[in-house]
């Protein structure tokens, strides 16, 4: 855009405005580069003094890595957050993260598919755990095309050779059945519906 500059890594005019979890920031739409970045208004190291910081402050991220990375890895703790998902997932979904970061084909993506790699480390997460996550809920969360992350989910599990289970559709009805409370004999029948098809994937 006329006026904003260049992104430092790729050269690329095309900046654009982007405010997701609130935080106002000019990003590459090419490269995903973070150009300029937003303040947080606490961390969880200064909550008492309320200081304002910038990402790259608040965390103990290496300075060599990219802001484009960083915006990344600070999504998909952010995520983790939203699903209330144990510590543990969301170390993994990070270092899944950093790996396929590393791969030259994920740095050249467009902004497009590093905002979906956000949502397939998480999901990669809950699969290789039995948690009950659907590739349709990570993308109505992320506002993501499926195509687009269907596509990218398995590139990620190629990429990294990594072994993921398919998502049961018993286990996920009997998790939802749990949660609405609702009671044994509404969840016998569901298992007695899914019998001939519980072990059909869950997308």
């Amino acid at each position: 855009m006329p006026g904003r500059g260049r992104c430092p890594d790729c050269g690329s005019t095309e900046l654009v405005e982007d405010s997701h979890y609130s935080q106002s920031q000019l990003v590459c739409s090419d490269c995903g580069c973070v150009v300029t970045e937003g303040v947080l208004t606490t961390t969880f190291s200064d909550e008492g003094n309320l200081r304002e910081v910038t990402y790259s402050r608040s965390t103990g991220e290496n300075e060599q890595v990219s802001r484009s990375q960083q915006r990344g890895l600070r999504r998909v703790r952010d995520l983790c957050r939203v699903l209330q998902l144990p510590p543990t997932f969301e170390d993994t979904a990070v270092a899944y993260y950093q790996q396929a970061y590393r791969h030259a084909g994920i740095r050249a993506a467009r902004l497009q598919k590093k905002e979906v790699l956000v949502g397939c480390c998480v999901l990669i997460t809950c699969r290789q755990h039995n948690w009950p996550l659907t590739m349709g809920a990570i993308c109505t969360l992320l506002y993501a095309d499926l195509d687009v992350f269907s596509s990218t989910y398995m590139q990620i599990v190629k990429l990294l050779e990594l072994d993921v289970p398919s998502l049961c559709l018993a286990e996920l009805v009997k998790t939802y059945c749990s949660s609405l409370e609702c009671g044994g004999t509404i969840l016998a029948h569901c298992s007695l519906e899914l019998l001939g098809s519980s072990n059909l994937p869950a997308s």
